[in-house]
């Protein structure tokens, strides 16, 4: 049996990222991601089944990684310093690491592209976020919004923020990732 090689596996990931964000998960096929790769069509099947594996795998390894900078304290002395840190946790996540941050996003605006099963216990992953917000909700300082609300006006927006700059080739200063981070805040932010 044939060895994996960890570069072929570095090289077809970015080729995943790259024809997904630029051509679309629509002309992601296993022929085009071995040319782009550089690697014989059956590389990719020694180290993936199949192409729903294949976007499976890649997603979860980049949802873990990106979830890795998002570590939250569940009930902290301060909601909104915490939810800020969150906020600029996140936006340097994906500064950090854009191609993965944009197939993410792709993949989790079409969830049908993986293994259903995978994509719903993903999304249960976060639950120190979860408890975070709904601690603020409790103690009356989050909006009681519900959690697909919150995610909708924070961290999409964040992805948008993301996906304007990264196609325009811009980039972004701290101070406007503050204010980026700040707005959020003030979105989610109970009148008191």
């Amino acid at each position: 049996m044939r060895k994996k090689n960890p570069q072929n596996l570095i090289a077809i990931k970015n080729a995943v990222y790259d024809i997904t964000i630029n051509d679309g998960y629509q002309n992601l096929s296993m022929s085009k991601i071995a040319k782009q790769a550089n690697v014989p069509q059956a590389t990719i099947y020694l180290n993936y089944e199949s192409k729903e594996k294949m976007l499976t795998s890649i997603y979860v390894e980049t949802r873990d990684m990106l979830a890795s900078h998002t570590k939250v304290v569940a009930k902290p002395p301060n909601v909104e310093k915490e939810i800020k840190r969150l906020f600029t946790n996140y936006c340097q996540a994906l500064w950090d690491n854009p191609k993965q941050a944009l197939f993410m996003n792709i993949i989790n605006n079409t969830p049908e592209l993986i293994e259903t099963n995978v994509y719903q216990a993903l999304t249960n992953r976060n639950h120190d976020i979860i408890d975070l917000i709904k601690y603020g909700q409790q103690i009356g300082q989050i909006e009681n919004l519900t959690l697909d609300v919150i995610v909708a006006f924070t961290f999409n927006a964040l992805n948008s923020l993301l996906e304007v700059t990264y196609t325009r080739n811009l980039n972004l200063t701290r101070e406007q990732i503050e204010k980026a981070t700040n707005l959020c805040w003030k979105v989610i932010k109970a009148d008191q």
